[in-house]
């Protein structure tokens, strides 16, 4: 789900849709998908009580999620989808410190392997995501400059965000009804920016929107539900999806965009595939 993220991101560019209308019917989207598949709304009501402290963690991660989606676009617009994707990937570092060093969650013993294979998943980001070209950073502002860095730690932010919501205060019920409080928060701050702006929503905006919220939504809800699987150990589950999402996004890169992968992409994909074998060998050989 992740994969189709950036796979949006590049189609927005190829098709020349305006970024911020897009991310804003994005979030609405995910509101109504999240309702479809609940099915039943008045289990939404009965689980809003602003006597839980999640709503307004909700509410507050809304405007983080839309401002990190944009900044995320800006930097794939000003960069590259490489240098954007890199920032977003390599985030993982602060949920997984966060969870070991912070909420102190372990669902099974570490052993050498373990942090061997997190250390791995690291390294198999940076040569699976390098592309061998330069950058022309003389017509670009030194704020634009900031942006990859931006896109790392508010993405971290999210995700640790995510982990200690889930781990503290979310049932099972609430799992599904996270993400629409989020989204919807982040709707309504668009459509404020929107107003302030006064920009005429165009359909092919409204429809490349539709498209990313579908698979926005679900890329939060089993972010979450896979938490809620591992005891919410940020520190398995977080590279585990991150070089998941390499690996697939490597084949649907070459399969659709017709991409070369280099010697060191290669390597890169080699370590990722390393990297999960060695997080996971404990759960593998117990299913051998």
């Amino acid at each position: 789900m992740n994969v189709g993220i950036f796979v949006c991101f590049r189609m927005f560019g190829v098709l020349k849709l305006n970024t911020l209308q897009a991310i804003i019917f994005n979030y609405i989207t995910c509101v109504v998908t999240g309702l479809l598949f609940i099915g039943d709304t008045s289990v939404v009501i009965s689980a809003l009580s602003f006597e839980d402290s999640w709503i307004f963690i909700a509410l507050a991660l809304g405007g983080v999620f839309i401002g990190t989606f944009y900044l995320m676009a800006i930097t794939t617009q000003k960069f590259s989808i490489t240098v954007s994707s890199i920032s977003a990937k390599m985030s993982l570092v602060i949920p997984v410190l966060f969870s070991l060093l912070i909420l102190g969650i372990q669902s099974k013993d570490y052993t050498f392997l373990n942090y061997l294979g997190m250390t791995l998943a690291i390294v198999a980001i940076l040569l699976s995501s390098y592309k061998e070209k330069k950058i022309k950073t003389e017509a670009i502002s030194g704020f634009e400059l900031v942006l990859p860095l931006l896109v790392f730690v508010l993405g971290g932010i999210i995700d640790s965000t995510i982990n200690y919501t889930n781990h503290y205060f979310l049932t099972v019920k609430e799992e599904a009804i996270f993400p629409i409080i989020v989204f919807g928060s982040a709707s309504i701050i668009g459509f404020i920016i929107l107003a302030i702006k006064r920009e005429r929503i165009q359909l092919n905006n409204v429809i490349g929107g539709v498209a990313l919220g579908v698979v926005n939504y679900f890329s939060i809800y089993f972010l979450i539900t896979a938490l809620s699987a591992f005891q919410n150990d940020g520190a398995i589950v977080y590279p585990l999806i991150n070089v998941g999402i390499i690996l697939f996004g490597a084949i649907v890169s070459v399969s659709f965009f017709s991409e070369k992968l280099s010697k060191l992409n290669l390597a890169g994909l080699i370590l990722a595939m390393l990297s999960i074998a060695l997080i996971s060998y404990q759960e593998i050989s117990n299913l051998l």
